[in-house]
């Protein structure tokens, strides 16, 4: 590819950690409230354990096929035939992915804000924002992110602290009343926002230092983990069960904060920090999306096709559900199965398969290179 700029592994984590938290911290606490009940806030933390196990296979895939992402490396592994339906298949999981992601950020924003507004509208507009920025590489993207997300993360944590006077503890008791079973069960569909850390997969080739990259990989799954736990925690701990009831929980327990009738609807702030997490998840989707379809087709540049795949994405985001109530009914039925069966699940098999190659060649040959026992 033309690409030959270099990010940072820092850079590296700062795009991802928004990858898996933005767009989850609205509606994860409702879909695992309905299967974990009291015990939700555990959830994220078992489903974190599929975006480990995805960083690990990623990183010891990319130490056997270096400066690779895993559309090309596939091809390597399983043949050539086997390997361009896995990467469609993971290609076809991103603009699926991407249209749901565009769609929820649609229905928030009219749904919120921008009431009068047509749907076609928001979408459209930021689909053409997240378009320019893919356009100018991955480079401009990783320094965007540098810049957006520990902003992001300052006004969070703010807004957690000033959720506190109204949190009740009594909201979490009783703890495993049904044991840890209830809790596995809220983690199959957050697993899938896990699972997208496949998208390292295409920033390590331009990782400067990517010897550091597993490790810096993992840090951005834990931090990941412990943002999704505060944000069900604290949803949990200020609605009580009737979390489970809301389309944006987490967004509701935020319009409940008031000092004195004098400090309060802070939700316009929240709208705006989600809204710039949003934009970095969405662009690094656009980006993996257009440069994996550039490999796939064996193109030089990426760029020729990013305008004609964001027309693609607005469709898609269209085509996904037909409203916000149907669209969180399919992200809690089989998204997580689906991200995290193809994301997780393709390169659990290529790492299988590139191991069992690598121990048969090194047998053949050491045997080729023995000493004749004559």
């Amino acid at each position: 590819m033309s690409e030959k700029t270099n990010i940072s592994e820092m850079q590296m984590g700062f795009l991802l950690f928004p990858v898996i938290v933005a767009t989850a911290d609205l509606i994860v606490p409702a879909i695992t409230t309905k299967y974990a009940e009291r015990d939700m806030w555990l959830s994220p933390v078992l489903a974190s354990l599929m975006g480990v196990l995805t960083v690990f296979l990623i990183f010891r895939l990319h130490a056997l096929y270096p400066r690779q992402s895993i559309i090309q490396y596939s091809s390597h592994i399983v043949g050539v035939i086997p390997g361009k339906i896995m990467a469609f298949l993971i290609l076809y999981n991103f603009l699926y992915s991407n249209g749901n992601i565009l769609r929820l950020y649609g229905e928030f924003i009219v749904g919120s804000f921008l009431s009068e507004t047509p749907l076609l509208v928001v979408i459209g507009s930021i689909t053409l924002l997240c378009a320019l920025t893919v356009r100018t590489g991955v480079e401009v993207i990783a320094r965007t992110a540098q810049v957006l997300v520990p902003v992001i993360v300052f006004f969070y944590m703010g807004i957690l602290c000033l959720m506190i006077p109204f949190m009740k503890v009594e909201n979490m008791f009783p703890m495993l009343a049904h044991g840890f079973t209830p809790a596995l069960r809220g983690a199959l569909t957050p697993q899938g926002w896990y699972s997208e850390v496949i998208l390292f997969s295409f920033l390590v080739p331009y990782v400067s230092d990517y010897q550091k990259g597993m490790r810096t990989g993992m840090a951005t799954v834990l931090c990941a983990m412990f943002a999704l736990f505060f944000l069900n925690l604290s949803a949990l701990l200020i609605l009580g069960p009737e979390v489970a009831t809301m389309t944006y929980p987490f967004y509701t327990a935020i319009q409940m904060i008031s000092y004195a009738d004098f400090f309060e609807n802070v939700d316009a702030i929240v709208i705006a920090i989600w809204v710039a997490g949003a934009f970095v998840k969405i662009t690094m989707f656009y980006f993996a999306l257009s440069l994996g379809t550039a490999q796939w087709l064996g193109l030089d540049d990426y760029r020729p096709i990013v305008f004609p795949i964001g027309f693609l994405l607005v469709l898609f985001s269209f085509w996904t559900a037909p409203d916000m109530s149907t669209l969180s009914s399919n992200i809690g039925k089989m998204v997580g199965f689906q991200s995290s069966g193809i994301s997780s699940g393709i390169p659990l098999l290529l790492f299988i398969i590139a191991l069992l190659r690598s121990k048969y060649k090194s047998r053949i040959e050491k045997a080729l290179s023995s000493p004749s026992n004559e």
